[in-house]
């Protein structure tokens, strides 16, 4: 992800350009990577290869993008954050998170 750490005030939005297959997920304040758990998955639906495992982790997910196979490799997603924290961004394919595919969103307040 590029720039790994972005910073917004509150009630701003993140713009994420998406190309390829990823799945943006986005986790509450204070969340880490070593927080995720990455045994909870889930399969894209697309019968069309390659079917990946797309993390799963409910606890303190604030968004989940839709299912990556059944899009466009080239996509915009839009996401507001509404209070001040700092939010953990990844790669919801767990081959990509794994290999360090995540980043931050820092919202200050207004």
């Amino acid at each position: 992800m590029t720039p790994n750490m972005v910073t917004i005030r509150s009630g701003g939005s993140v713009n994420f350009i998406v190309s390829g297959l990823h799945n943006i997920a986005i986790y509450d304040d204070g969340v880490t990577p070593t927080d995720i758990n990455i045994a909870l998955t889930t399969p894209t639906t697309s019968a069309t290869p390659p079917v990946l495992p797309i993390i799963d982790d409910p606890n303190r997910r604030i968004y989940r993008g839709v299912d990556p196979s059944l899009q466009s490799r080239d996509r915009v997603e839009v996401v507001n954050f509404a209070a001040p924290g700092t939010y953990l961004v990844i790669c919801g394919v767990l081959p990509h998170f794994a290999g360090g595919m995540y980043g931050y969103v820092r919202v200050l307040p207004n």
